[in-house]
């Protein structure tokens, strides 16, 4: 996959104004998987409609300090939809007007969508995260016990997108108490009805109750040398665990750590299909084409 950088706009294969264009901004981005479910996606959507014969979705590394003026290129260029991933989620907020329920409420957003000439923005996270867990587990958000570790722009999308389906209680815990205190004043303020709390993350084991989803919304563990982020042996059997992290070739720490204690439990690539699908859906009307887009990832992720 070619990282492409905003100077390469100038190009002349971005010369087509009429071509449908797609790109994820991140920074770094030579990591994303993205680019090869998206561009599957189109090539599938080009079969039915003609119209995508020719669209692709491409990645660019944009630095924080450049998002504003990459969007404003972007849209000179007539890209019809974006996908924002770290660190521009919650950045890219400051930079639009016009925002879907979700992205309003968490304060974050990872899809922007060309209209009427300019950026209207969408959380699709809550979406992915919720379809990814209902797919893995057969559990709903709906009246389910949820536990959320860490409080960051991930966390934020998971939280909100679990208060406003209804869940049963929220335990969100985190290092760091101002970012805590910041996601749980936030919620309280829109008087949702679940029952939210707030705790230290290295309690997280004793405050955990039964038949709980467990969301990993941090990067702990991701890395070679990370530990697991909880000591699962702890935590009731019976809960379930999704780690929002990935790994190419093979697993999290945390998620070796949860299956090695018998609980259930997956890592991110779920999520990261029924996200970009629902972006895809949102840029296309089609409906989103979530199995496709894990079957690519599942394949390229070996």
């Amino acid at each position: 996959m070619r990282v492409f950088k905003i100077e390469d706009l100038d190009e002349g294969e971005f010369s087509d104004s009429s071509r449908p264009m797609f790109a994820v901004l991140g920074c770094p981005i030579a990591h994303s998987l993205s680019p090869a479910m998206q561009n599957a996606a189109f090539k599938d959507l080009s079969t039915r409609n003609p119209a995508y014969a020719r669209a692709r979705y491409f990645a660019f590394e944009v630095p924080p300090e450049s998002l504003g003026s990459a969007l404003s290129l972007l849209r000179e260029k007539n890209f019809r939809g974006i996908n924002l991933t770290i660190p521009h989620k919650v950045l890219a907020m400051g930079m639009v007007s016009d925002f879907d329920e979700e992205a309003k409420l968490a304060g974050a957003c990872n899809t922007l969508m060309l209209h009427c000439g300019t950026w209207k923005a969408f959380n699709t996270d809550g979406f992915g995260l919720e379809t990814a867990v209902e797919k893995s587990f057969g559990k709903r958000f709906y009246g389910a016990h949820i536990a959320i570790l860490g409080a960051g722009g991930a966390a934020r999308g998971a939280a909100f997108r679990a208060c406003l389906q209804g869940c049963k209680s929220l335990k969100i815990f985190n290092r760091s108490p101002g970012r805590l205190e910041k996601l749980a004043g936030d919620l309280e303020l829109h008087g949702f009805k679940t029952n939210i709390e707030t705790f230290p993350i290295d309690c997280a084991e004793t405050k955990i109750e039964s038949s709980s989803i467990v969301v990993n919304a941090t990067s702990i563990g991701l890395g070679e040398s990370d530990n697991s982020i909880l000591d699962f042996s702890k935590l009731p059997s019976d809960i379930v665990f999704f780690d929002m992290a990935y790994k190419r070739g093979g697993e999290t720490a945390s998620v070796r750590a949860a299956r090695c204690a018998g609980i259930s439990a997956s890592g991110g690539l779920p999520m990261l299909a029924w996200q970009g699908a629902k972006s895809f859906s949102i840029w296309t009307g089609e409906v989103p084409p979530g199995e496709l887009m894990l079957k690519t990832l599942i394949e390229i992720a070996k």
